[in-house]
C-alpha cells in the first residue's frame, strides 16, 4: 500500500495546476528535489512491501517511514497550494515576482512561507536518510512492472450476463427457500434461517429468493436490513422504520428504543410483509426485536442469514434452520471456469492443461463459493496459458478457507486499484453503494488519472470498478439501462480485508458504532457511521483529507485540507457552532442540511470543486459565483429550487446537471455552453417550447442520459423521435435516486 501512496504523491507533484501554485510560492526547486528522491525510492518499495508482509520487521519499519514522509509531503504541498491560491489574482495570471509583491502586502502570510520552506528542507533530509538505510535492509529494485502502463488505457468492457456471486449449484436451494416463503398452509408469522460459514453464499441465496418474481407478487411489503457483527438495537429499529416510512425525525435518546419499536409494529400491522435480517451474529437480536413483528396470521415471514447455528435455533420457529452445504466438485469447477472465462460461452472446450489445473484449484478451495469466484476473477486477469495459471498456484500459500485467496487477489491489484478497493472500507458493511457517487469520489481523491486525449477521468474510474467486478471483489446490485453499474456492494469478508489494509496504513479510520475507541489522529480519511460522533472527531488530524458521514456532519471548522466532504444521512444533524471557511481544497461536496451550504456560498475560494450535490436542500437559485467555478463536473440539485446555470457561462467541464427547472433563455443560450454534458435531469412547465428543446438537445453529442419531468404524451413522442435514451415523468426518479 505504501507504493500506492507514493505514486499518488508523485502524480500530484506532476499536476500542472499544482506546479504553478508551487512556483508562485517559490518552493518549486525544493519540491523538484523531493520528487526526484521519492521517485528513486519508489523503485524499491515493491520488494519492501512484499518482505514486510512476510513478517520482516526491518522492512516494515522502512515502509512505515516512507509512508509517513509521503503523507508529510502531501501536507506540505497542500499548504503551498493554499498559499498559492491566496496569492493568485483572479483577474489575471501573476508572475512569481508579482505574487511575492502581493504577499508582502499581507505580512501575516510571510511566516507561513518561511515555515513551508523549512518544512520542505526537513522532509528532504528525512528522505535522504531513508534512502541511505535501504542497502542496510537488503531491499531490491523490483521496478514498477507493467501495470502503470495499463492504468491509463480505457478498455471497452463487455458486461457478462451475471454480476453477483454466481448461482451455479444454488437453483434448488433458491427454490426451497421460495417454497418456504410462499407456503400457504403456514399462516403464522415464522422465521426462516439460512445457516453456513462465511463465503458460502447465504446472502446471495437470500437475495435471489427476495428478488423472486413470485415473492414480489405475494408480499405487500419487502424490507432488507443488514445487521452485521456490531449490532446496535436502536440503529436496527431505525433502519427498519426508515425503510418503510422514509427519514424520521430526531427522538430523545432515552425514548428511542420504545418509540421505534412501536413505530415498526404499527407500520407492519396491516401488511403481509417479508423482512430480511442479513448477517445476524447474536441471539439477543431476535429476543429484543421479535415483538415488533406482528403476527396477524397472514403469511408474513422473516428471513434471516447467520453463521451461527445457535442463532438460527434461538428464533422459536417451526421450521428447521436451512443449512447450506459446500459445493461439490462439478458445480465448483463450473463456477471457477465461468469466472475465469467471463466472456466465453460456458462449455467443456477449455484447453486440457488448464482444465486439469482448474481441478487442482477447485480442490484447494474446498467447495467455498466466495473463494472460487474470487480465484476465478483473479485467473481471468492472467494470460490463459498453463505458465500463468501455474504461477498463481505456486505463489499462493493455500489454506482451507477463503482468506488466502482474498488476500492474494488484493496483492494482484494495480496500485490505483488497491486505493479504489480499500476505499470501500469507508462504507458500512453490506451497504448498497451508489456507483456514480463512488466514481466521483475516486476522481476527487486523485486515485484516477486526469482527463487525457478526450478520455474523461470518470470513464477510467468506471473501468476500474468494472475491473473489480470482473475480479469478483465487488458485487453488482443493479445496472442502469445502458449497462453501467448503478449500485454495488462488497462481501463482508472482503470488506474486512479493506478495513484492515486501510487502517494499517492510516489510509482511513472507520467508526462503525458508538463504542469504537479508535485513535484517528493520523488517519487521512474518516468515516462516521453513527450519530454520536462529535467527541471522536476531536482527535482527528487537522490535515484530514476526507470525511464521509452517514448521520450528519460534526464540527469541522479546524480542518483546512478536506477534499471530500459527504453527508449521506438526511436526519439527526444538530446545528453547528462554528463557521467553516476552508472550501479552497474541497473537490467533492455532498450536503443534506443548509448549515454548511450557507458557509459554502459565502466562501470566496472554491477553486477545485468538481462535484456539488445539494439535492435535499431547499437552496433556491444558486449564486452565479458557483456556476463560474471552472472545475465543476457534476451538479445535482433539488428538482424544485433551481433554474440552472445562467446563460452564456462557459461550463465546458460539466458532465452532469440534475434537478433544474430551466428558463427559456437557458435552452438556447446555456445548453450550447455545455459541450461535454452527458446526463441531464430537468423539469419543465406547461407551454415550454418543445421544438427548441429538441433542436438544442440534438447538438449535445456526448449526452447519453436524459430525464424530463412535466411532459405530456404528445411531447414525449416528439422528443423520443430525436432521442432514444429518455426517461419521462411517469418513470422519473425521486430526489434521492435520480442520479448521483
Amino acid at each position: 500500500m505504501a507504493e500506492s501512496i507514493v505514486k499518488y504523491v508523485l502524480d500530484k507533484l506532476a499536476d500542472a495546476t499544482v506546479r504553478e501554485l508551487l512556483n508562485l510560492c517559490g518552493v518549486d526547486k525544493q519540491v523538484k528535489l523531493v520528487s526526484d528522491e521519492l521517485s528513486w525510492i519508489r523503485a524499491f518499495l515493491k520488494d519492501a512491501d512484499r518482505k514486510s508482509n512476510s513478517g520482516d520487521e526491518r522492512q516494515r519499519h522502512w515502509v512505515k517511514e516512507i509512508r509517513e514522509v509521503a503523507y508529510d509531503i502531501e501536507d506540505a504541498i497542500d499548504k503551498a497550494c493554499l498559499l498559492g491560491i491566496e496569492m493568485e489574482n483572479p483577474k489575471k495570471k501573476l508572475s512569481k515576482m508579482e505574487a511575492f509583491t502581493r504577499m508582502f502586502k499581507s505580512p501575516k502570510k510571510l511566516p507561513a512561507l518561511h515555515e513551508l520552506g523549512v518544512e520542505l528542507n526537513e522532509i528532504l533530509e528525512r528522505i535522504k536518510k531513508i534512502s541511505e538505510s535501504r542497502e542496510k535492509y537488503g531491499t531490491d529494485n523490483i521496478g514498477e512492472g507493467n501495470r502503470s502502463q495499463t492504468e491509463l488505457r480505457v478498455r471497452q468492457l463487455l458486461v457478462p450476463d451475471f454480476d453477483d456471486p454466481d448461482v451455479i449449484g444454488f437453483e434448488q436451494h433458491r427454490n426451497n427457500i421460495v417454497t418456504q416463503l410462499l407456503d400457504e398452509s403456514a399462516k403464522r408469522r415464522c422465521v426462516i434461517s439460512i445457516v453456513g460459514p462465511g463465503g458460502l453464499g447465504k446472502t446471495t441465496l437470500a437475495r435471489k429468493a427476495y428478488n423472486s418474481c413470485d415473492v414480489k407478487r405475494k408480499f405487500h411489503l419487502r424490507i432488507w436490513v443488514a445487521i452485521s457483527q456490531k449490532f446496535n438495537l436502536v440503529n436496527t429499529l431505525i433502519k427498519l422504520v426508515e425503510a418503510i416510512q422514509g427519514p424520521v425525525n430526531p427522538i430523545n435518546q432515552g425514548q428511542q428504543e420504545e418509540y421505534f419499536h412501536r413505530e415498526l409494529y404499527k407500520s407492519l400491522l396491516e401488511k403481509k410483509y417479508l423482512v430480511v435480517l442479513d448477517d445476524v451474529w447474536t441471539t439477543n437480536l431476535w429476543i429484543q426485536i421479535k415483538e415488533a413483528f406482528p403476527d396477524t396470521k397472514n403469511g408474513s415471514r422473516v428471513l434471516m442469514t447467520t453463521r451461527s447455528l445457535d442463532v438460527a435455533k434461538s428464533v422459536d420457529s417451526p421450521l428447521e434452520p436451512y443449512k447450506l452445504s459446500y459445493l461439490t466438485e462439478g458445480p465448483s469447477l463450473d463456477l471457477l471456469l465461468k469466472k475465469a472465462f467471463p466472456y466465453q460461452v460456458p462449455d467443456k472446450n477449455y484447453p486440457n492443461n488448464l482444465f486439469d489445473l482448474a481441478k487442482e484449484f477447485v480442490k484447494k478451495c474446498g467447495g467455498l463459493p466466495l473463494a472460487l469466484v474470487v480465484l476465478g476473477g483473479l485467473l481471468s486477469k492472467q494470460q490463459p496459458n498453463e505458465h500463468s495459471w501455474r504461477k498463481v498456484m505456486q505463489k499462493m500459500n493455500w489454506r482451507a478457507d477463503a482468506s488466502e485467496v482474498l488476500a492474494w487477489s488484493y496483492d494482484d491489484l494495480s496500485l490505483a486499484l488497491k486505493s479504489c478497493f480499500i476505499y470501500f472500507a469507508l462504507f458500512p458493511e453490506d451497504y448498497e453503494i451508489n456507483a456514480r457517487a463512488l466514481i466521483r469520489m475516486w476522481v476527487a481523491e486523485g486515485f484516477v488519472p486526469h482527463d487525457e486525449n478526450g478520455v474523461k477521468s470518470e470513464d477510467i474510474a468506471e473501468n476500474f470498478l468494472e475491473d473489480l467486478v470482473q475480479r469478483c471483489m465487488v458485487q453488482v446490485s443493479q445496472r442502469s439501462r445502458n449497462g453501467s453499474i448503478k449500485h454495488c456492494h462488497m462481501h463482508d469478508l472482503l470488506h474486512d480485508i479493506a478495513i484492515r489494509k486501510a487502517e494499517a496504513d492510516n489510509f482511513l479510520t472507520v467508526f462503525s458504532n458508538p463504542d469504537d475507541q479508535k485513535n484517528c489522529s493520523g488517519a487521512r480519511r474518516v468515516a462516521l457511521h453513527h450519530r454520536n460522533c462529535e467527541e471522536l472527531m476531536k482527535d482527528a488530524s487537522p490535515n484530514l483529507r476526507s470525511l464521509v458521514c452517514f448521520n450528519g456532519i460534526p464540527n469541522i471548522s479546524r480542518h483546512r485540507q478536506l477534499k471530500v466532504l459527504s453527508d449521506m444521512g438526511i436526519s439527526w444533524q444538530a446545528p453547528k457552532e462554528d463557521e467553516f471557511e476552508n472550501w479552497a481544497t474541497v473537490r467533492y461536496l455532498q450536503l443534506t442540511k443548509e448549515y454548511y451550504f450557507n458557509d459554502f456560498v459565502r466562501s470566496k475560494s472554491k477553486s477545485f470543486l468538481q462535484t456539488l450535490d445539494l439535492r435535499p436542500i431547499e437552496h433556491g437559485d444558486l449564486p452565479d459565483c458557483i456556476w463560474h467555478i471552472k472545475t465543476l463536473r457534476h451538479v445535482l440539485l433539488s428538482w424544485k429550487y433551481s433554474s440552472g446555470p445562467p446563460p452564456l457561462v462557459d461550463m465546458r467541464n460539466l458532465q452532469t446537471l440534475g434537478g433544474v427547472k430551466p428558463r427559456l433563455s437557458w435552452i438556447d443560450q446555456g445548453l450550447p455552453n455545455l459541450p461535454w454534458l452527458r446526463e441531464l435531469y430537468m423539469e419543465v412547465v406547461n407551454g415550454f417550447p418543445w421544438q427548441l428543446v429538441v433542436t438544442f438537445i440534438s447538438t449535445l453529442k456526448h449526452l447519453d442520459t436524459l430525464t424530463i419531468d412535466g411532459t405530456k404524451r404528445e411531447q414525449e413522442k416528439e422528443i423520443s423521435n430525436t432521442w432514444k435514451h429518455i426517461c419521462f415523468n411517469q418513470e422519473c426518479y425521486s430526489w434521492a435516486d435520480y442520479v448521483i
